[in-house]
């Protein structure tokens, strides 16, 4: 995966300079006025949508929400006017996510793709289909995260442009800022593997993994644990700052490990409190820190620039490094071959 990591920067670089990638996107999107864009994903896609959300909502100055496929198709199809939905899948395959776009066009709702796989056969299902641009070889995703927040947060600040609600001065500040998030992720590859060298031990022997976030940071912790999850099979579970605090920190012993994301902007006094509180129930307790306000051994920091919530698609690169580096140390496969037969008769991908 490491590879993948390497190549994504100038990936990102490329969709957020190349203006004609999100274009279609943004003219379906435009075409009418829009009170909400509702994103349904799973997985990776899942994770990647909900550390988007606070920057969509923000720039497009609409109500975004995330949602299951299933959970859409079952409960949450029956929208108002005004609704935009968007399908994301990674592959293009996922069974779940192409129920979901045949449901939403049964509702006569606007629909659109986004994938990786723009000839996936979700494409058979609908007539909007737009690609991110990592490319199709890219099976843990570690490509697809930053590249499909860039692809969310450059498409936002077009389709805002195009709108009239933020003008073209505004619009390169946004810009600008996102080149200098993408950049300033090129560092991080090297930085998290040495800083994860110094600490393997303690998560190859970790029983438990508890991943934390606020925002587009919940987004990172989501995509975390499930980063560790599927490649190593260690337990690990990702939280929203303040429900973690209602219940699930009664679970934690001293020799669980607690990863804190920290983006700043509204939830990080909370999250400092947080952070300082965790010391009563373990000694491991780690932050991926964008704000600078953390100290110790156990702080990897992002740098500058502190971008907030763009910063999501450079946070996720420490989780990837030390999934993968766990495969490393434990000299095995990071896929878990004891979940084959029980995937055989769950089928996910068409």
């Amino acid at each position: 995966m490491y590879t993948y990591i390497e190549r994504t920067p100038d990936l990102c670089r490329r969709i957020a300079e190349g203006a004609d990638r999100v274009a279609g996107l943004v003219e379906q999107f435009t075409a009418r006025p829009r009170t909400r864009l509702l994103i349904v994903a799973s997985g990776s896609s899942y994770n990647i949508a909900t550390a988007a959300k606070p920057y969509l909502q923000r720039v497009l100055g609409i109500e975004v929400t995330v949602t299951w496929p299933m959970s859409y198709i079952l409960f949450d199809h029956a929208q108002a006017a005004g609704i935009f939905v968007l399908c994301m899948s990674q592959s293009g395959k996922s069974t779940n996510t192409i129920e979901a776009v045949r449901r939403a066009r049964e509702c006569g709702q606007d629909v659109a793709v986004l994938t990786c796989n723009g000839n996936a056969p979700i494409r058979e299902v609908c007539e909007h289909v737009y690609e991110y641009g990592s490319g199709v070889e890219d099976y843990y995703v570690a490509k697809g995260f930053p590249t499909s927040c860039t692809f969310l947060f450059e498409f936002a600040i077009a389709a805002a442009r195009a709108l009239g609600t933020v003008d073209g001065e505004e619009a390169e500040a946004l810009h600008g800022e996102l080149l200098a998030a993408i950049d300033a992720s090129r560092p991080l590859l090297d930085a998290s593997r040495a800083f994860f060298d110094r600490h393997m031990g303690l998560f190859v022997r970790a029983r438990r993994i508890m991943c934390v976030g606020i925002g587009a940071g919940y987004g990172v912790a989501l995509e975390g644990a499930l980063k560790l999850n599927e490649m190593t099979g260690i337990a690990a579970n990702a939280y929203e700052m303040e429900e973690f605090v209602h219940g699930p920190t009664y679970e934690i012993r001293k020799d669980h490990v607690i990863m804190l994301v920290d983006l700043g902007d509204v939830g990080h006094e909370r999250m400092v409190q947080l952070h300082d509180a965790l010391a009563e129930l373990t000694d491991h307790v780690y932050v991926i820190d964008a704000t600078g306000a953390y100290t110790g051994e156990q702080v990897f920091e992002l740098g500058s620039p502190a971008s907030g919530d763009v910063d999501a698609l450079r946070a996720v690169v420490p989780f990837q490094v030390l999934a993968e580096g766990i495969c490393s140390d434990l000299d095995m496969l990071s896929y878990n071959l004891n979940n084959f037969d029980f995937e055989q008769k769950m089928k996910t991908k068409a």
